[in-house]
């Protein structure tokens, strides 16, 4: 369904009210329209008798209409604008407007702008009928233009005309029509210009400002919508920007975001605070809030107001999510794991938020590497629930099992205990079942990790064979075979998966270009890219932001880092705080040593929103290395080895600063782990002449 008929099928009551306001401007004028004398009539002619003279009897008068004067026609005028408002009020009144009471509303419009040209509210209300009911939006634009034309000051005809250009402009920065938008802009000052408080004109305003690059602009609106007082009629911003709530609220929150977006953290947080101290339930202000904070708009009062709400509402999820992040953030673990404790003794054991907070009760201990204290959480939730050691039969217990065993091994997969991590593999077959595929896929990735590949291959092939609608084992075989070296057999099992659907495809396309880049072979990665980029949907912002950074990482591959900077750049332009984008774009320029002190800055804004981010703090101490800093770039090497010590890339780096150093043993047992790690041609070789020149 199009936005234009989005809104017929939730706003057309206004469609009323809007020429109800209309007719009670209009029929106040006619009050006093001054009256004009009607012209005088000829008599009636004399009828020649037979022969040629005349009788000496006139003839009867034809009967004539009695012209009416200027003000009668007027007043009859407006009682035709009456006539169709009623029309349309009895059919909302019985249920729904019909199409027979809808052609008389629309004549009686039609027959009032007949009587008095001049009338341009009969002219807006015809623009309203095409717009709201018949969804005609080039006649409803020629009507409501012509209202214009007869009174610059109609403001029915300007609202109409601003969210006529504002649907056919759009609201997608990749579908923009910049003409459009433009014209709506003109339209939406002639909006404010004739009301001041009209929150969605300035709303929008702030909008197209944004999409046609005028940020001030933009910023300078949303703080005009923050001070408009609320509004009834708010279906037509919510369709065109698909849910967006049009409140103080919500003004509060959008004012925020752009100036987080400007680097003016501060006045970001204040805004933020505004819309939680209107909403202090809303999840997404608390995510902008917790962007502001990561991106260093954190004070003391901002962590007060946090206690305090928690205190105010244990129940309050947000508020202890984020207060539990900010405190790890600053090292206090412990504090950290007691807010979120708070907040899951007050809910239920199988609750989904119950649930997240737990991940984040985990998150934050393995984050410290106190991977047992990580491990006990999901252990006490499945004491409480009464998960034991025998098969399960209920589903409920079931799903909350198999998230608990399965977020365990992850965890002993992450410490590198894979005797702990194959004995839960085998306890989820006790509680789940023997044909529970989740633990087929975990047996297999821990072969993989310890470098057990032909083994994996088999066991992959057999869970094929006894899952076979399974998606995932396929993805897996293709992601083995290639790390044998078997490319174009991987590649070729992976295309055969495409089937036309988006979801399953989208995923799909992931895998394979992450299979072609880590083969070096970044051509085909760019193609495969290019195809994810067509297939993303629309309205997605996340998910394209994750296709342009699939592009852009193949275009780096592929010898284009003019392309890739292009792209990621793009995600840049409507997330300008993007952890991962920012990590990308700064080791993309220290590869090239290019720009080291913005690819500096980058990285640690990056580090910042993830501190315990392995990948991020491999390119802080890689871009440290190329700066010269020794000292500071072992020491967050050395971290991202502590947290991810399967990466060839993190230990060959961390072996080329101990080279540095002149830490000869310490480099080549880097080097060496590198090696074992290795999945592609050109790294292994690279990391092979390194053992090789610098051994003793």
């Amino acid at each position: 369904m199009n936005s234009l008929a989005r809104l017929a099928a939730h706003v057309k009551w206004t469609a009323g009210a809007c020429l109800f306001v209309s007719l009670l401007a209009a029929f106040s004028h006619a009050q006093t329209e001054p009256s004009r004398p009607a012209p005088t009539q000829p008599p009636p002619s004399a009828t020649p008798a037979a022969g040629g003279t005349v009788s000496a009897k006139p003839a009867p008068p034809r009967a004539t209409p009695t012209p009416l004067s200027s003000r009668e026609q007027r007043a009859k005028a407006y009682a035709k604008l009456l006539e169709g408002q009623r029309y349309l009020s009895s059919a909302r009144g019985s249920g729904g407007l019909t199409r027979e009471g809808l052609r008389l509303a629309q004549e009686a419009f039609k027959q009032a702008a007949e009587l008095d040209p001049t009338l341009a509210e009969a002219q807006t209300a015809l623009a309203e009928i095409q717009f709201f009911f018949l969804e005609d939006l080039e006649e409803a634009q020629r009507l409501a233009v012509a209202a214009t034309r007869i009174d610059p000051n109609n403001f029915g005809a300007h609202r109409l005309l601003s969210r006529v250009l504002s649907l056919k402009a759009g609201l997608d920065e990749s579908r923009l029509d910049r003409k459009a938008a433009e014209s709506a802009i003109a339209e939406l000052k002639e909006v404010v210009r004739l009301d001041d408080n009209d929150a969605e004109a300035h709303a929008l305003l702030g909008e197209f400002y944004l999409l046609t690059g005028k940020t001030d602009a933009a910023i300078d609106s949303f703080k005009r919508w923050a001070s408009a007082p609320s509004v009834v009629d708010t279906r037509f911003y919510e369709v065109i920007t698909q849910g967006r709530e049009l409140s103080p609220a919500s003004a509060q929150a959008r004012l925020a975001e752009m100036l987080l977006r400007q680097g003016r953290s501060a006045e970001a947080l204040a805004a933020i605070r505004h819309a939680l101290a209107i909403n202090p339930e809303s999840q997404n202000y608390f995510a902008t809030l917790a962007q502001i904070i990561e991106a260093g708009g954190e004070d003391q009062s901002a962590i007060a107001e946090l206690r305090r709400m928690v205190e105010a509402n244990p129940a309050n999820l947000p508020a202890i999510s984020l207060l539990a992040r900010v405190q790890s953030r600053a090292g206090r673990v412990d504090e950290a794991a007691a807010t979120l404790r708070t907040g899951i003794n007050r809910r239920a054991n199988t609750d989904k938020e119950q649930r997240q907070l737990v991940d984040q009760l985990a998150e934050i201990y393995s984050d410290a590497l106190r991977f047992d204290d990580a491990i006990a959480a999901y252990e006490s939730t499945l004491k409480a629930s009464g998960g034991g050691n025998t098969l399960l039969t209920a589903d409920s217990d079931k799903e909350l099992a198999a998230w608990a065993l399965g977020r365990i091994i992850d965890l002993q997969r992450q410490a590198e205990r894979y005797k702990d991590a194959l004995a839960t593999v085998e306890r989820t077959r006790r509680l789940l079942g023997a044909d529970e595929p989740a633990a087929d896929e975990q047996a297999i990735e821990i072969l993989r990790e310890q470098g057990k590949r032909q083994e994996a291959l088999q066991a992959i092939q057999q869970a094929r064979t006894k899952h076979p609608n399974e998606p995932t084992f396929r993805r897996l075989e293709a992601t083995t075979l290639a790390e044998l070296g078997r490319v174009d057999e991987a590649a070729a099992l992976l295309r055969g998966q495409l089937n036309g659907r988006v979801e399953s495809d989208y995923v799909t396309y992931l895998s394979l270009i992450q299979l072609l880049l880590d083969a070096g072979r970044g051509s085909e990665a760019v193609e495969s890219a290019r195809k994810l980029l067509e297939i993303t949907p629309p309205g997605q912002p996340q998910l394209m932001a994750q296709s342009l950074i699939m592009l852009s990482s193949a275009q780096e591959r592929a010898g284009d880092p003019k392309g890739a900077e292009e792209s990621l750049r793009k995600v840049l332009a409507s997330d300008p705080n993007n952890a991962t984008v920012l990590n990308n774009l700064g080791y993309f320029l220290t590869e090239r040593n290019e720009r080291l002190p913005e690819a500096l800055d980058m990285i640690k804004r990056a580090v910042r929103a993830e501190p315990s981010n392995a990948s991020f703090l491999d390119s802080l101490g890689w871009v440290y290395f190329k700066l010269g800093q020794l000292d500071e770039a072992e020491r967050y090497l050395s971290e991202a080895a502590r947290r991810n010590n399967r990466s060839a890339t993190i230990h060959e780096h961390l072996g080329d600063v101990y080279h540095s150093r002149g830490k000869t043993d310490q480099a080549q047992n880097a080097w060496r782990k590198a090696l074992t790690l290795s999945t592609e041609t050109a790294e292994a070789s690279r990391i092979k002449a390194k053992l090789s020149k610098n051994s003793r």
